[in-house]
């Protein structure tokens, strides 16, 4: 049906409605003036005022197909300023460099200047910033497409067959994940800690699973909300043999005359022969080198040959933490990756004889 002759069954239907409620009232004053026995000249005017009530009905009834359709222009107009907010978002200097250009122009607002000279600088300054806007969002679009191939290498690498956690944002980026991945199909592990759980630790787990290692990943996890979603997470994919998630609450301790928030002792002092380390927590917000103490407290704990990835080094907290490792440790030496969030590869130096 097409929307013209729905339209026009629509207006059919009501003029229908209408002459409808019309033969209601005309027979509803008949039978009352014959049941009340009124006057023959008030049944008339009775009868008069069907078409005015009928007519009264139907305004009533376009009123509020009106206030229907209003209101659906309402939330789409909410949905079109969302969308505006979402694009404005897509170059946030845009507003700072308009007010460059505006200061600028102020600035030479003491001089003489002709209307060429204005409408050239005008257009210099539009274009620098299109120009700068533009490449914030090829910038973006490259970022994205590398995410995607990470994530698809991942799955070609991992046996996953049932839906796996996001990433990206607070969870691991899958560049990240497919170098994880990658350290354990080439150097076997037999065991991974974790500094923190999610998304990473059933990664590693189904590529342990994958290629037959015999090893396990230990997730020291300071949220006992967490430690239930990740055991979850690991029950649904059947991980159980591969996974050991451990609630370790952050407690004090002291290292070099600081005070920090870290993962209780209890949780991590049996391990031991640690031959891959990933330190992605405790979170930035616990304090300042949140993860400072990974490297201090585990280096002891650590195989000759270990690894140790070091996340988020696009911040300058972690490449802070990295360079008081490197100082207090000297014989380890550090690779950085460039990946979405930037990570680091510390590992002991090569003996020279």
């Amino acid at each position: 049906m097409t929307a013209g002759s729905s339209r026009g069954g629509k207006r059919g239907w009501g003029r229908s409605w209408v002459l409808l409620a019309l033969v209601a009232w005309c027979c509803a004053v008949v039978v009352f003036a014959l049941l009340a026995s009124v006057d023959i000249g008030i049944t008339v005017v009775l009868l008069a005022l069907g078409p005015l009530v009928a007519g009264l009905v139907q305004t009533h009834r376009q009123h509020r197909r009106v206030m229907v359709r209003l209101d659906r222009q309402a939330v789409q107009l909410d949905e079109q300023i969302e969308r505006l907010r979402r694009i404005a978002r897509i170059g946030p200097g845009v507003a700072e460099d308009m007010a460059a250009v505006r200061s600028e122009l102020q600035k030479l607002s003491g001089d003489v200047l002709s209307r060429a000279e204005v409408d050239a600088l005008v257009r210099k300054a539009s274009a620098d910033v299109i120009n700068r806007t533009r490449k914030g969002v090829a910038v973006d679009l490259l970022v994205t497409f590398r995410q995607i191939e990470a994530l698809q290498n991942l799955y070609a690498l991992s046996d996953v067959d049932r839906p796996m956690p996001q990433t990206r944002g607070w969870a691991a980026s899958p560049d990240l994940l497919l170098l994880l991945a990658s350290i354990v199909e080439r150097q076997e592990p037999a065991l991974i800690v974790e500094c923190g759980s999610g998304a990473s630790t059933l990664w590693l787990a189904m590529v342990l699973r994958r290629f037959e290692i015999k090893g396990r990943v230990v997730a020291l996890e300071h949220q006992e909300s967490y430690v239930e979603t990740s055991l979850a997470m690991v029950e649904r994919h059947e991980l159980g043999a591969y996974v050991d998630i451990r609630h370790a609450p952050l407690e004090p301790v002291e290292l070099g005359g600081e005070t920090y928030q870290w993962y209780a002792r209890s949780a991590w002092d049996d391990l031991a022969g640690i031959e891959l380390l990933f330190v992605d927590g405790p979170p930035a917000d616990t304090g300042r080198h949140s993860r400072y103490p990974a490297f201090p407290l585990l280096v002891d704990h650590l195989h000759s040959d270990a690894v140790v990835v070091l996340d988020d080094m696009i911040r300058v907290d972690e490449q802070e933490v990295l360079a008081r490792w490197l100082e207090a440790r000297p014989d380890y030496e550090a690779e950085q990756v460039r990946l979405e969030k930037n990570a680091a590869l510390v590992r002991r130096r090569e003996r020279t004889s």
